[in-house]
């Protein structure tokens, strides 16, 4: 049996997917709002048990964390992590990092208080001004969901589109940064 015409469509379909998130990102008016609708929509897209959210621990993002922290959705799936300790596990920069051994290191990334049973993890960092400020994380119990050297091109692409949306929403919110 031919699988590359199977193979297609389904990487035809992911992509789809990605691209229906992306063409949203345009309607969100606050930080607030772009995460808790991103976050649910990653969910349902592509029925990833586990997605949340890690910041990076600094002032200049303070005001960000604070809009983060008072929504409901997002409360429980919000993590302030170190800078130091963040940037060991989001060691390709702004590409993506994919695990599925060793996770012991990315329960660092856990929001307080809970604890997700994943053997495979994705963390896709998110920028500011081009400046790492955190990552979306995308958690599961398959070992093979989420493993190193699958092609990360359409996460990395939607991740670049994230930051550029957030940038845009700070800069027309100042007050949210």
């Amino acid at each position: 049996m031919d699988e590359a015409p199977e193979t297609i469509k389904k990487n035809k379909e992911i992509a789809e997917k990605f691209a229906r998130i992306e063409a949203e990102l345009p309607l969100f008016s606050e930080p607030r709002e772009l995460f808790e609708k991103l976050l649910m929509r990653l969910h349902d897209e592509f029925a990833v048990p586990f997605v949340w959210l890690s910041i990076v621990n600094r002032p200049d993002v303070g005001s960000l964390v604070q809009a983060l922290r008072a929504s409901g959705i997002l409360a429980d799936r919000l993590n302030l992590i170190d800078e130091a300790p963040f940037l060991e596990l989001a060691s390709q920069g702004e590409m993506p990092v994919l695990a599925n051994k060793d996770l012991h290191p990315f329960y660092r990334l856990f929001p307080k208080n809970k604890k997700f049973f994943i053997k495979s993890i994705a963390v896709a960092p998110i920028t500011l001004d081009g400046q790492i400020i955190g990552s979306i994380n995308y958690g599961d119990a398959a070992n093979g969901r989420y493993e190193p050297g699958m092609d990360t091109n359409l996460l990395q692409h939607l991740t670049v589109a994230v930051s550029s949306c957030l940038t845009r929403l700070l800069k027309a919110n100042p007050s949210d940064t």
